[in-house]
């Protein structure tokens, strides 16, 4: 489980931050690595890494309709006073 610090909207907030770093590595990996095939692997793990993010992104926006919040499948909490009254903690 997840630290309690990390509600949901921290969560998304700290993705979005991630994935702008991921395009920025993918900016020095297209201006710095000279193999094609390198180059591609790279582009290909970085944007795949962005990808799942956003997806995982996407599923925080609706966990407190769920009432069931987890990133790569670790639990998260939704703060108390967020919390719907049909969601029991």
């Amino acid at each position: 489980m997840l630290p309690d610090w990390l509600d949901p909207e921290t969560l998304q907030w700290t993705i979005l931050v991630v994935i702008a770093v991921l395009l920025y590595l993918m900016y020095v990996v297209a201006r710095t690595v000279r193999r094609a095939l390198t180059r591609f692997l790279l582009f290909i793990l970085l944007a795949g890494l962005g990808l799942s993010l956003w997806v995982q992104r996407e599923d925080l926006q609706n966990c407190v309709d769920t009432c069931s919040c987890s990133v790569y499948g670790q639990d998260v909490e939704i703060p108390e006073d967020r919390r719907p009254d049909r969601c029991t903690a």
